[in-house]
């Protein structure tokens, strides 16, 4: 899988951050997370991450976050923006099918 460019925002107002990623699904990246934003102690830096920069899910490794990105990937069509995903697609149906990959939600980094 050929890796590209791919800007990762903290927020949605934040200054993005450049970073080298794959594109496992049309409109979902895997990347690890850039040192400017990893938290001391950090144990999962593998991230699913949207086309806004936005981040999906993390995981301890890149194969994992891999398998994540096409667990749900029929879940929505991740080339949407952000906003529209955020209304259509239910955050339990999201989180359940990343478990089965060992992916997280962001806030458990």
């Amino acid at each position: 899988m050929p890796t590209i460019v791919h800007e990762v925002r903290a927020t949605r107002t934040a200054t993005p951050v450049l970073v080298q990623a794959t594109e496992p699904v049309p409109g979902l990246f895997v990347y690890e997370q850039p040192d400017e934003l990893r938290r001391p102690n950090q144990i999962s830096p593998w991230r699913i991450g949207h086309q806004s920069g936005l981040v999906i899910a993390n995981a301890m490794y890149e194969s994992d976050a891999i398998r994540g990105a096409k667990k749900i990937a029929d879940l929505a069509d991740w080339t949407l923006p952000a906003d529209e995903l955020r209304r259509d697609v239910s955050p339990t149906e999201l989180y359940e099918a990343l478990s089965w990959a060992n992916c997280d939600h962001p806030a458990y980094a």
